[in-house]
């Protein structure tokens, strides 16, 4: 009868530890999300402040980014165009070489066969 006892209580116990970690952690999420709320209300609140002055400064900024924004995708397009120009180059390269090796042991077969026919 005693052990029931004792394990009931342990039982007893680590439920009431697991309940104590979800209700925490229940806690934690709704904490994180009035701060969020909050947050958010106070972003909101300094835009509804904001003067016709931080506005066109606001403007002129995002206009400033949106032209490095087009410099960088023009440049980005330049360096792809130029790496594929590369490979295209080598590719070309490469079959120039084949080419010349083929013609150069094509030569050499025949200043063989010449110089077979005059011995």
């Amino acid at each position: 009868m005693l052990h029931k006892i004792v394990l009931c209580l342990c039982l007893a116990g680590f439920m009431s530890s697991s309940m104590a970690a979800k209700d925490v952690t229940a806690d934690q999420k709704k904490l994180a999300q009035t701060v969020f709320e909050l947050e958010r209300s106070v972003a909101i609140l300094q835009l509804s402040t904001a003067s016709l002055g931080d506005y066109q400064s606001l403007s002129t900024k995002m206009a400033h980014v949106k032209s490095l924004e087009y410099r960088v995708n023009f440049l980005g397009n330049l360096t792809f165009l130029l790496c594929m120009s590369l490979v295209v180059f080598f590719f070309r390269l490469r079959h120039q070489q084949k080419r010349l090796a083929a013609l150069e042991s094509r030569l050499d077969r025949q200043e063989i066969g010449a110089v077979n026919k005059d011995d």
